[in-house]
């Protein structure tokens, strides 16, 4: 599953696949959806953000998804986002403890969506054998 979230390997047909990456200010977990039919316009898949109780999760486990989010937003958004005043450096320890954090949270969210989840492709590792994504 560590297709990019474009390639039509990333969304088998028997599984549904969340995404964990930060979103400056958005909840961190995206998702595919299908968007109906309109006049003109065919029904398509979008790729995009998705919250908490559209998925189900326990308030205990959305609000540690936020806050994990929020983390990242502070040191790296900065003041572009309003809840942002200014950037707060963090360390190499800081951010390990960070992505270490963010790949348990993906598992919980595993667990409660009984998704198929990736967390933070591709700096997490892909599939490099993949003709479609593998370059990317």
């Amino acid at each position: 599953m560590l297709h990019a979230s474009g390639c039509p390997h990333a969304r088998p047909t028997d599984v549904t696949r969340l995404d964990v990456l930060p979103g400056y200010g958005a909840f961190p977990v995206w998702g595919w959806f299908t968007l109906p039919a309109r006049p003109g316009v065919p029904a398509r898949e979008v790729h995009g953000n998705t919250g908490p109780r559209s998925l189900g999760l326990s308030d205990a486990l959305a609000a540690e998804l936020q806050e994990w989010s929020i983390w990242q937003d502070r040191r790296q958004a900065g003041p572009a986002l309003p809840q942002v005043a200014e950037v707060v450096e963090a360390t190499g320890a800081e951010w390990a403890q960070w992505r270490a954090a963010g790949k348990e949270l993906a598992g919980r969210l595993a667990r409660e969506t009984g998704a198929a989840v990736v967390y933070l492709w591709p700096s997490e590792g892909r599939d490099s054998s993949c003709a479609v994504c593998g370059k990317w």
